[in-house]
């Protein structure tokens, strides 16, 4: 749980980075990649490693953040801390390819640009904040590393599994207001519009209870008490039992629908946060807890 807290710390201050610094990508991404190839790469945000394993280069992988933990190989590469990145310790791993996230331009954009003047490819890639930039994030990598065919293929996959979850949504279910809980210490955080779990929410055809906020933002208890949502989902790694267990600490909750009518749910939040391979899993595993079809 204290591994998945520190993913979703680190998710939601890099979207919070980003958004105080802008969202322009960077524009070298767009040109034409030379036909080098690299044979030690470091990737800073999990989705980042889990696209290039599923392009066949885990083996061309020699580090990765201090969050990641898919697939199981990761466990034995370097780890770097995304948000305290030392150059000494990135130049010992001698990486050809380091893949940062769009926002670590604003964290870490001084030390990166210096591992390019000592020779290292360093991509920023860019922020997914929907199921269709994704497919841009895997153009992209593949683009960077010679495997564009993969990356179509990958792709062409990744939307038939998507579209198998969203045709799996029942006909006639009623639209429900769900509130997305992406963190409840300190302070609870959910998504707004613009972020990628209101785009899946949309995708089966649910409300986002606070689609009237732009990107992550913290709201108050009085917030959600007043959005009345009929279904509350956490996503911060914890149980159902464990979740209910907050919840019901949280004075004037029990007039919420989703309280009266017993839907609070908990799912996967790697799964579903992580804009990579994976995302048709979280898309199944939000669908279930939305329509209760365990």
């Amino acid at each position: 749980m204290k591994k998945h807290f520190k993913v979703v710390y680190l998710f939601i201050i890099l979207a919070v980075l980003l958004a105080a610094c802008g969202t322009n990508s960077d524009q070298s991404s767009k040109k034409k990649e030379s036909d080098q190839s690299y044979d030690r790469i470091v990737s800073l945000i999990p989705s980042n490693t889990e696209i290039l394993y599923e392009l066949g280069l885990g083996d061309k992988v020699v580090g990765v953040s201090t969050v990641d933990d898919y697939p199981k190989e990761v466990k034995d590469k370097k780890q770097f801390d995304a948000m305290k990145l030392n150059k000494e310790d990135l130049l010992k791993a001698k990486p050809d390819l380091i893949l940062a996230h769009e926002s670590q331009k604003a964290t870490n954009g001084k030390l990166l640009n210096g591992l390019k003047e000592s020779g290292v490819k360093v991509v920023y890639v860019k922020d997914a904040q929907s199921i269709n930039d994704m497919y841009g994030t895997f153009e992209q990598i593949g683009k960077v590393t010679g495997k564009e065919k993969e990356a179509k293929t990958l792709i062409k996959e990744t939307k038939s599994n998507i579209e198998k979850v969203k045709d799996s949504v029942p006909k006639d279910a009623k639209s429900q207001k769900v509130f997305m809980e992406v963190s409840s210490e300190p302070e609870i955080y959910t998504a707004g519009k613009g972020t990628f779990f209101d785009d899946m929410l949309t995708q089966l055809k649910a409300k986002n209870s606070f689609s009237n906020l732009e990107g992550w933002k913290k709201v108050s208890k009085e917030a959600i008490i007043k959005k009345n949502p009929d279904i509350m989902i956490s996503t911060m790694g914890t149980s159902q039992k464990e979740y209910q267990s907050v919840i019901d600490k949280r004075g004037g909750f029990g007039d919420i629908n989703a309280v009266k009518n017993n839907r609070i749910e908990a799912v996967n939040g790697d799964q579903i946060s992580r804009p990579g391979p994976r995302i048709d899993d979280g898309l199944k595993a939000l669908r279930d807890a939305i329509y209760n079809s365990k």
